[in-house]
């Protein structure tokens, strides 16, 4: 049966809280990526509840949506739904971030877009290896020369590729940064360097330096050239802004990148390398071992693939990469076996299905529906898995297996094949088998909790040993609330927000505050705190989740005239005061002070009925909702 994926972008555009909440989207293999106004906005059970999503993560100010393979044709539907996409800036949304967080998101953005050309080009890489190793093409025929360079294409030709997607991140006419990233590769400028004399630009030298299949250098300047851009946008007179601004751009920027920026570049992608190399040899075992392990924790926090321009360096200088692919292998097979370990205990066919196919995946190199979808999930398992690549991680570091192309599955097998020979195969395939087997070993070991199967066990026994109690039981729970905010009662449809007004959220009612303070509206848990500090997840000790947002677009405010008086996972009694905040200088700033009541896990009973009538003056503690 198709899916219908205008259908699923509908329904995410709804539970992020509109287009209009959405600033930005971009999205890499598996993620949809989404920068968002206000993240209290987004439902994340609406949107676990979709087929084709496996998990969602926050990094940051990030939202990443899980869509494994599906990733692409989600993307396109949003994209066709008019969201924001990776062509548009994140408006505002660097402001608080740290340094690391800043330099990690600009090598993300400028290498994840990559991936498809890199996979790509390994592969034809690997095709053209087992041609030559069955003897099907002669190393010196026309043919293979051909494939050749076809695989050659991606590597040769990095420069322009990230300077692209560079353009992107930095905020560079995209083709101004291509102009840049031509000056490296000009052949002229090849030819200069291969040949004997010294080049000079006025005098001032330029380092011999090949460029291709470099990393590090094209971004810094991509980078140094937004700056360049604004300085010569201010200088240039507006009637000649259209001739003269592009061209001293270039003039500026060309000169830096071959005298300054390149043999910086090169230093710093030489010292990675050496440091690499050094820690290979010397700690290879740890250092794999441990990086393999730790692997998946970093695919959640979404920076594995700022490690992807290490590995490419490496290859790209010294023919080979020993620790970050190698790594990367360890850990997507041990997700494999651990999958597809869960897919031969769970006794629930909805998770023997999706255990094997992302087990599958994972063998692949796609490991997030494997790693939120089962192992993460089902916890057992990741230890498992965890514990799994970093003993492959060991055995690899120990072999000091060597990958010659960027490779991260099963396919990397023909990828072991290059100067160390047939050794380095072998003891490839070993590193594969031990990484596989010990995590689908281990997780049949640690055993998981069948929660479906678990479940349907206690059914049966409440219906056999309980009988006579059910009889008894009320044909209805109820769960009673109490007003958190004292004030006037209003329905949600008179929220000035249509992701309340149209319950996107959950069903509940509005109070507009007459009093600036916030209290339990029941015995239960704090289950989060907004950074703001305007908005409060509260689990009450039946389970209903009560969201209790104050004000409407108050995350704005970033916390200001907000005194929380609890913490995440504090537990509290009915009346406990939770927060405390000014209404009226939230109210000079301009921001509607209406508070949405919201029972986000509405689903999992029939409806709530708000026990005032529309305009009622409540106080806090008097009963409010009913959830029946």
């Amino acid at each position: 049966m198709k899916k219908d994926y205008a259908k699923t972008a509908d329904t995410l555009i709804a539970a992020l809280g509109g287009k209009d909440n959405i600033t930005r989207l971009f999205h890499c293999m598996t993620r949809l990526r989404f920068y968002v106004k206000d993240r209290s906005k987004i439902n994340e059970k609406e949107i676990l509840k979709l087929s084709e999503i496996s998990g969602v993560n926050w990094h940051e100010d990030q939202f990443q949506v899980i869509a494994g393979n599906e990733v692409n044709a989600v993307y396109k539907a949003l994209e066709d739904k008019g969201v924001p996409t990776d062509d548009a800036p994140a408006a505002n949304s660097d402001s608080s971030k740290s340094v690391v967080s800043k330099v990690i998101d600009a090598i993300t953005g400028c290498m994840t877009p990559m991936i498809p050309a890199l996979t790509a080009a390994g592969m034809i890489k690997v095709v053209l290896t087992l041609l030559t190793t069955f003897h099907l093409v002669s190393e010196t025929s026309s043919t293979y020369q051909v494939i050749s360079f076809i695989g050659d294409v991606t590597f040769y030709f990095m420069p322009f590729l990230i300077a692209a997607n560079a353009a992107k991140v930095f905020r560079v006419n995209q083709s101004l940064a291509l102009f840049i990233a031509g000056v490296y590769l000009s052949p002229t400028f090849v030819t200069m360097v291969a040949g004997d004399a010294a080049i000079t630009l006025f005098g001032l030298p330029i380092t011999k330096a090949t460029y291709s299949y470099s990393v590090i250098p094209v971004i810094l300047m991509v980078w140094i050239t937004h700056y360049i851009e604004i300085l010569v946008d201010k200088i240039t007179p507006k009637m000649v802004k259209l001739i003269l601004n592009p061209t001293l751009v270039i003039l500026i920027s060309a000169p830096i990148a071959l005298i300054v920026v390149g043999p910086i570049g090169t230093i710093i992608g030489n010292g990675l390398a050496v440091a690499i190399n050094f820690l290979s040899v010397k700690l290879g075992f740890i250092i794999v071992g441990i990086l393999a392990a730790t692997f998946p924790f970093i695919v959640m926090t979404g920076m594995h693939h700022a490690l992807t321009p290490i590995g490419l360096n490496a290859i790209a200088t010294g023919g080979s990469d020993t620790l970050i692919f190698v790594s990367q292998v360890c850990s997507n097979l041990a997700q494999s076996g651990a999958s597809l370990a869960v897919a031969v205990r769970s006794k629930d066919s909805n998770m023997k299905q999706l255990a094997s196919a992302a087990g599958v995946s994972a063998l692949m190199g796609i490991t997030e529906p494997a790693l939120y979808g089962v192992t993460l999930k089902l916890k057992r398992p990741v230890v498992a898995a965890s514990i799994a690549a970093g003993i492959g991680g060991i055995v690899g570091g120990l072999l000091q297996v060597s990958l010659y192309i960027a490779q991260n599955c099963i396919m990397a097998i023909p990828a072991f094949i290059g100067e160390k020979g047939l050794s380095n195969l072998i003891y490839g395939i070993i590193m594969i088998v031990v990484s596989f087997v010990a995590a689908f070993v281990l997780t049949l070991i640690f055993g998981f909790e069948d929660v479906k199967a678990e479940t349907e066990d206690e059914v049966q026994n409440t219906d056999t040993e309980k009988q006579p109690a059910q009889q008894n039981a009320p044909l209805v729970d109820k769960i009673e609330l109490c007003a958190p905010v004292a004030g006037t009662v209003k329905a949600l449809s008179d929220v000035p927000d249509k992701t309340f007004a149209d319950k996107v959220l959950g069903d509940g009612a509005a109070i507009v505050p007459s009093e600036g303070k916030v209290y339990a509206p029941a015995d239960g848990t704090v289950a989060n705190i907004m950074e703001s500090k305007h908005g409060i997840m509260f689990v009450t000790e039946s389970g209903a989740e009560i969201l209790i947002h104050i004000g409407i677009d108050t995350v704005n405010l970033n916390g200001k005239y907000f005194k929380s008086h609890v913490s995440e996972g504090d537990k509290v009694k009915k009346g406990k005061l939770l927060v405390e905040f000014d209404m009226d200088a939230i109210k000079k700033e301009g921001y509607d002070l209406i508070t949405p009541v919201v029972v986000t896990n509405i689903s999992d009973y029939i409806k709530a009925v708000c026990m005032e009538k529309e305009d009622a003056a409540v106080n806090a503690g008097d009963k409010f909702l009913t959830i029946v």
